[in-house]
């Protein structure tokens, strides 16, 4: 089986004690991490956060690397599983033919989920691990490979499908800008939206109602746009080699 489908995830609050003091740590670790940034925390911050020992970190996680990969992993892989499962519905319904929009809001519409208020610490931790870290660790790099593969497989496939005039290489930029894109969405603080003359929150209240429209439909003419030969497009004519998104 993909390895997606074999990691241990941490099971629910009923569990055995170990288990529910290991997902207090992620808990925890979570929040400290989306506040103050990686860098920042500690073990030991970790720990007296949680109400744990710092042995009891190292026995669960190893080190603070592995134990933000926990993080992004528990976070990432429902995400792309939910896409998957709404690419799979809506090309049935389609006869394997979807829209090029239904093909981007498939892979739009759970990421924004994050945006909720709820999701601001798996939103941090989502942006924190793919524009950061994966810019310096190539272990990270790797790591995003393994659980990015059946999306973009996946997803590149469909959107070569309905977009066919493309070259393939083009087709697999789109969908590194188009993963890029949402990344920026989840990124931004509502501030730097802000209006002329508006406030901060009429902009994020305005930004949490239409960014996912506006957004997949920015995707998908920028998707659909033909760009002739592709000229200076990099990698034309070559395979390209970027992981993860």
């Amino acid at each position: 089986m993909d390895q997606i489908a074999t990691t241990n995830w941490p099971r629910a609050s009923g569990s055995a004690p170990g288990e529910r003091a290991r997902t207090r740590i992620l808990d925890t670790a979570e929040a400290l991490f989306a506040e103050a940034g990686p860098a920042a925390v500690t073990l030991r911050s970790i720990a007296a956060a949680a109400d744990v020992n710092v042995a009891a970190v190292n026995y669960y996680f190893g080190s603070k690397e592995k134990l933000f990969e926990e993080m992004f992993v528990r976070r990432i892989v429902p995400l792309n599983e939910e896409r998957l499962v709404r690419l799979t519905a809506c090309s049935e319904a389609a006869g394997g033919m979807p829209t090029l929009e239904d093909i981007v809001t498939a892979f739009v519409a759970p990421a924004l989920q994050l945006t909720d208020a709820a999701n601001a610490s798996a939103r941090a931790i989502v942006v924190q691990y793919s524009l950061g870290r994966v810019l310096a660790l190539p272990e990270v790099n790797q790591m995003l490979v393994r659980y990015y593969a059946r999306v973009r497989e996946a997803f590149v496939a469909a959107v070569q499908r309905a977009v066919p005039y493309l070259a393939p290489h083009e087709v697999i930029w789109r969908y590194y800008w188009m993963g890029g894109s949402v990344m920026v969405a989840l990124a931004v603080p509502p501030g730097m939206v802000e209006a002329p003359g508006g406030t901060v929150g009429s902009a994020g209240q305005a930004r949490h109602h239409t960014m996912q429209g506006e957004l997949i439909a920015f995707l998908v003419q920028g998707i659909r746009a033909s760009s002739g030969a592709g000229a200076g497009l990099p990698g034309s004519g070559a395979a390209v080699s970027i992981r993860g998104v």
